[in-house]
């Protein structure tokens, strides 16, 4: 993806690519990777590319975002049905419906303001939208009895370009597929299938992150926003579900409101919003967030922690909120109690309190089985339904070590833990802050956390604090995803050199129990969602290989004693080699409705599995 174009309108896009004569829809996705290269010269709201010395191809973004098929132009002689202008286009960010355009000023949502419909959702369980941060910019759960007929009607189109995704899989769904399911988002968007739309749009811009090379791009995000789109369109067109998610937040009063800062933590969405959510607690311990997502990158994430609170009258930063507080009059908020900046609320600068402090010290009396059941619920449930802080864990910890990628800790009732970057990008600090803690061998902290659903004991820490006695040089806490710790803020200790690991694997003869492993997944599970992946990336054709003489996956899987993932593993292969032929014997295309189904459920599954298993890892060892 070109990052100097502007954003465009999804149906900029596919008025593009609908308007090329087959022969050269053909020649799409070799042109987009070959223009992809090309400069981009920019004069206020006009961006032109210089295709070679003959044509050049114009873009109009008004606002900062190219929002009619007239704004582009292409100076051959087949425009505007040319290569060149659906080539150019097919590398430009799609931006969201009603929302402006990235800027660095943009103030963050209120109540009075559309919702940005980043599919919670959808957003990937939150590997749904590969959101760091459980924000998401979209509030669904509107519904309705059942689905109209022009509704419907959407929903099949979503339906229908989703399982041709699923059947082309990455490689073979290039700009061509992705159009067909940016426009049926767009016209599950006009009916009011608000869901539906927001998870195709998803899938549609993490496909287009696959395709474009992108650095942060995960298989396994892309394989989450496919199961959620799936899911959704399945219950909707089988009457399972009636949840058409709606357009804005709804907001109800709260009053006033006496809050405490506690954290800041970086957001970064597949959709391509980027920004940063603050927690905060009232006098009786419940959580509120403050949200400032809109569209962007990493870099805009990188610079919400410094951005000003849109909230009445005060002048607190994201990071100034987490150490001190806010008096709201006339507070506002959604259900997941997100705090609405609306222009009836007041909020005033107030004093904060220390993590060792009321009302922000109960948070870590809760014990640790109930903060685990209650994460891994609310990491159950859509993003935009999930309450404020609730899939957050409130742990102490000392660091015992690190491989150099993952860190070793123990919880205070004795529960070994590995800690991972909540995102590894070079414009926040969660990887080099990890690295510093890592180093800091006994080192006794508190500790923000989420626990990955898909790694056991593993959690994604967000915040970190100096335990009781502990002389750390930090004001307050450090927030892991602004603040960059150095060794010399650490109480004095011998800090642990790293050490890469040999690569041919530790000595067996000095192999023993005291070198540490970072936590790993079942294999078993691992190799089911393998195939789930495997699918999306190659396909329905990755299916159909024989195994030769190798023990098939599902026979693997039962080995395993895993026989429910055999079952539904045998089923997918089935469904992907039943293929209908022609009167000629040769292979005939179905609907993929069948095989699309048989996948769902794989993946359902195997999410399910993954997801009790890292619950379970939290559970006492049982006597021997």
């Amino acid at each position: 993806m070109n990052a100097s174009l502007p954003p465009i309108e999804a149906t900029v896009l596919v008025a593009a690519v609908e308007g090329l004569p087959a022969r050269l829809r053909k020649k799409l996705d070799d042109a987009g990777p070959r223009f992809a290269g090309l400069a981009v010269g920019r004069d206020g709201e006009r961006y032109t590319v210089a295709v070679d010395d003959a044509t050049t191809v114009t873009l109009l973004a008004p606002g900062g975002v190219v929002r009619s098929a007239g704004d582009v132009t292409c100076t051959c002689l087949l425009a505007p049905n040319c290569l060149h202008r659906a080539g150019i286009l097919s590398n430009a960010p799609v931006a969201s419906p009603d929302e402006p355009a990235p800027s660095q000023d943009t103030p963050a949502a209120s109540e009075d303001t559309p919702a940005a419909s980043d599919g919670a959702a959808v957003a990937s369980d939150e590997a749904r939208a590969s959101t760091v941060d459980g924000a998401s910019p979209v509030e669904a759960g509107g519904g309705a009895d059942e689905l109209g007929v022009v509704p419907r009607a959407a929903v099949e189109q979503v339906w229908r370009a989703a399982v041709a995704v699923l059947g082309g899989g990455v490689g073979g769904s290039g700009t061509v597929a992705r159009a067909a399911l940016l426009r049926a988002a767009h016209e599950a968007q006009a009916t009011k299938v608000y869901r539906a739309a927001a998870a195709a749009r998803v899938v549609a811009t993490l496909l287009q992150a696959a395709r474009g090379g992108d650095a942060h791009y995960r298989l396994a995000d892309l394989t989450e926003a496919m199961r959620e789109l799936l899911y959704v369109t399945h219950a909707l067109r089988t009457g399972a579900s009636t949840e058409l998610g709606t357009a804005r937040r709804q907001y109800h009063v709260e009053g006033s409101l006496r809050l405490y800062g506690l954290c800041t933590t970086a957001v970064l969405a597949g959709t391509g919003h980027a920004g940063v959510v603050t927690y905060a607690a009232d006098r009786q311990g419940r959580l509120w967030m403050i949200a400032d997502v809109m569209p962007g990158d990493a870099k805009r994430a990188a610079r919400g922690g410094d951005a000003t609170i849109a909230m009445g009258e005060t002048a607190l930063t994201h990071r100034g909120l987490t150490r001190a507080g806010l008096v709201v009059t006339g507070a506002t908020a959604a259900g997941s109690r997100q705090l609405g900046a609306g222009r009836s609320v007041r909020a005033v600068t107030a004093s904060g309190a220390g993590w060792h402090e009321e009302p922000l010290a109960g948070l870590w009396a809760e014990p640790v089985a109930e903060q685990v059941h209650r994460a891994f619920a609310a990491l159950a449930v859509p993003v935009a339904d999930r309450t404020a802080g609730a899939d957050l864990l409130f742990l102490r910890v000392t660091v015992r070590g690190t491989d150099g990628d993952a860190v070793l800790a123990e919880h205070a009732d004795g529960t070994p833990l590995t800690l991972r970057v909540a995102a590894d990008h070079a414009a926040l600090g969660y990887r080099e802050n990890l690295r510093v803690l890592g180093r800091a061998e006994g080192l006794r902290m508190l500790m923000v956390a989420r626990p990955d659903p898909g790694r056991p004991g593993t959690v994604l820490p967000l915040a970190v604090a100096p335990d009781d006695g502990e002389p750390w040089r930090v004001e307050g806490h450090a927030d892991l995803a602004f603040d960059r710790l150095h060794a010399s803020q650490l109480p004095r200790m011998e800090l642990r050199e790293e050490e890469p690991a040999p690569a041919a694997g530790p000595d067996p003869e000095t192999a023993a129990e005291e070198v540490w492993r970072p936590a790993v997944h079942d294999p078993a599970l691992q190799l089911l969602a393998a195939q789930v992946e495997r699918t999306v990336n190659g396909g329905r054709v990755m299916l159909t290989f024989p195994t030769g003489r190798a023990p098939s996956a599902a026979t693997r899987l039962r080995r395993a004693r895993l026989e429910t993932g055999a079952a539904l593993l045998d089923h997918l292969v089935a469904a992907a080699n039943d293929r209908p032929r022609n009167a000629f014997g040769r292979l005939a295309d179905d609907d993929g409705t069948a095989f699309a189904q048989a996948w769902l459920a794989t993946a359902t599954y195997a999410d399910a599995a993954s997801r009790a298993l890292a619950e379970a890892s939290w559970l006492p060892a049982a006597p021997p």
